[in-house]
């Protein structure tokens, strides 16, 4: 009986880091005038964010994307990102943890990213942290990355 309340509450505990782990609290601090996120964040592992996403859409809030209308006019500044595991990047200065990719470099910042399925396509929204989050305190606009073994064959670049 009490090896099995004990495997109970092993469970239930992994539970609740799993939960803990998927809503990262970002602590955020205004340093000279420019915003700081907290980045020393623990690694949790995100199978599903590994490979290579390729950057589809800027929208406002990702409730704006619409799968194959794209929203932003013009070239996209971010090509798009690829996730290596442990938390890597190609880019020495980008880190990830599971729903959060951390600017390493000077500008300190977490941004979350989602990863959604609409109409059977997988997309990835990505805070978009530039300097109208650092500088001008503005709310992050949102990257919509695919991965390119999801890729909705119908939508244009």
């Amino acid at each position: 009986m009490k090896l099995k309340i004990f495997a109970v509450i092993a469970v239930l505990a992994g539970f609740a880091a799993f939960a803990a782990a998927g809503e990262v609290k970002i602590n955020t601090a205004k340093v000279d005038g420019r915003l700081v996120d907290d980045i020393n964040l623990p690694f949790v592992n995100d199978p599903a964010v590994l490979g290579e996403w390729v950057s589809v859409d800027f929208v406002r809030e990702p409730a704006q994307f619409v799968p194959g209308e794209r929203q932003f006019e013009g070239s996209l500044y971010l090509a798009g990102l690829t996730f290596l595991p442990k938390g890597k990047t190609p880019a020495p200065w980008f880190g990830w943890t599971r729903g959060v990719v951390m600017h390493l470099g000077g500008d300190h910042t977490a941004s979350r990213y989602t990863i959604k399925e609409i109409s059977g396509y997988k997309y990835m929204f990505f805070e978009w942290k530039s300097g109208d989050y650092i500088i001008r305190h503005q709310k992050p606009q949102y990257y919509v990355v695919q991965s390119p073994r999801y890729i909705n064959p119908g939508f244009s670049r």
